[in-house]
């Protein structure tokens, strides 16, 4: 039930606002957070950061300005000298309470947050995920002709084509496709003739025809993926992944040897002594032909003679 003895009865809570966060809520979450370019809202802390004064439905409107997309509180946030540190804490402390506070008596953002799963990074775990991704990647380059990437990935993200046959039923050897999946583990997501990533939201036009594009710096300042450099755990994650099933690989092959070779002298011994009865065999038949052949010429001697004495 909503109150109505407020001048700000269409900001007023509603209950089935603070229990559903549906895709409605999460769209106004990701343009809210859009408006946080780099130089508007720049060296804040984790407190007051971009992400956390959107979860409180705060949005950027100039330098240091920030003003609720609903009841249309605002709050001033510049930061004195880190160099004086007692008081850039207290600073700090007082506007983290602010996107609370400063809201209006009655206004949503004053009781609800966006949960902070949302924001959340999803760890890479299992053979599934990064075949999900190959897939994904598969569907990226059917809109993009041209990929190079430029940056910290050259160098810190070798992964070769080969890697993939561990996991995928196909052999995949386009370096296209390697590129395209380089692009998606870290957030990114083409959305008509941009890029836009899940987590700070930050969209940038391309060419569809050849994309140029840096995975890692092309992100926020403040996005999560570059907080504690999350974007290399990403990477040791796939890579663990990918080396385990080829371990794994290699442990069959080994195991298949070692069963081999354990096999391999019954098997000698099996072909020796068949041998030994196939020449056995071929000398007990050559003893039956040659007493035949030797035979048959007494028989017929024998049968002369006998014939000639009857006579």
């Amino acid at each position: 039930m909503m109150l109505k003895d407020s001048k700000f009865s269409s900001h007023l809570l509603h209950l089935s606002q603070l229990q559903t966060i549906n895709h409605k809520t999460l769209d106004e979450y990701r343009d809210r957070l859009k408006t946080y370019e780099d130089y508007l809202w720049f060296g804040k802390p984790d407190r007051i950061s971009a992400i956390e004064c959107a979860r409180r439905g705060w949005t950027c409107q100039n330098n240091d300005l920030i003003k609720c997309a609903n009841c249309h509180a605002e709050i001033i946030a510049q930061l004195p000298s880190v160099l004086n540190i007692h008081e850039y804490t207290e600073r700090v402390e007082n506007i983290a309470q602010a996107l609370v506070d400063a809201h209006h008596r009655y206004c949503v953002w004053k009781f609800m947050i966006i949960p902070e799963s949302v924001i959340q990074l999803t760890d890479i775990y299992s053979n599934e995920t990064i075949n999900k991704f190959v897939k994904e990647a598969e569907e990226f380059l059917l809109q993009i002709q041209q990929i190079d990437l430029v940056g910290q990935l050259k160098t810190t993200f070798q992964i070769e084509a080969t890697d993939f046959d561990l996991l995928s039923s196909s052999y995949l050897n386009d370096p296209r496709l390697l590129s395209a999946f380089k692009i998606l583990v870290f957030y990114w997501k083409l959305k008509g003739s941009s890029l836009s990533c899940e987590k700070c939201c930050r969209e940038i036009s391309i060419n569809r025809n050849h994309l140029i594009l840096d995975p890692i710096a092309s992100h926020r300042t403040w996005c999560p993926i570059l907080k504690n450099e999350q974007w290399k755990k990403r990477i040791e994650q796939i890579e663990t992944i990918l080396h385990a099933k080829s371990r794994h690989k290699l442990g069959e092959i080994q195991s298949i040897n070692d069963h081999t070779e354990r096999i391999l002298p019954d098997i000698i011994s099996t072909q020796n002594l068949f041998h030994e009865l196939i020449s056995s065999k071929e000398y007990y038949r050559s003893c039956v032909q040659s007493t035949y052949v030797d035979n048959t010429p007494s028989s017929e001697l024998e049968h002369s003679t006998n014939n000639s004495k009857s006579t």
